[in-house]
């Protein structure tokens, strides 16, 4: 069964997703140093925890785009952009991991560097 929508910020699902899309893929293109620095100026707020950064991260992501209500959160898969009963979950690059978790690029969640073959 076919679900309409059912108000106006339904039908921006499209066009917000868009929006956001296209900012992820800006904002994956800058190294971890740069995205720490987008980040901080884009939010405004400070980096200490884990929490704190997802938060910057978040906002930075959503910076001087209109959601329409659409919220995001951090998912282990990436942003999630929910709405009422909607919700799809957009891919981030690697550094957006590093910059949540606080850890170099070769190393794995649980601490150990990963190895090369």
């Amino acid at each position: 069964m076919t679900t309409v929508p059912h108000g106006v910020s339904d039908l921006y699902m499209a066009p917000v997703v868009i929006a956001i899309d296209a900012r992820i893929e800006q904002l994956g293109k800058l190294d971890l140093a740069q995205l720490e620095e987008r980040v901080a100026l884009d939010s405004n707020r400070p980096d200490w925890s884990r929490e704190d950064r997802v938060r910057g991260l978040l906002e930075s992501i959503r910076h001087l785009i209109d959601c329409h209500r659409w919220l995001l959160s951090w998912n282990n898969r990436g942003v999630r952009l929910t709405h009422g009963d909607y919700s799809i979950v957009l891919g981030v690059p690697e550094t957006f991991f590093e910059y949540v978790e606080r850890r170099p690029a070769n190393q794995a969640v649980g601490g150990m560097p990963t190895t090369s073959t």
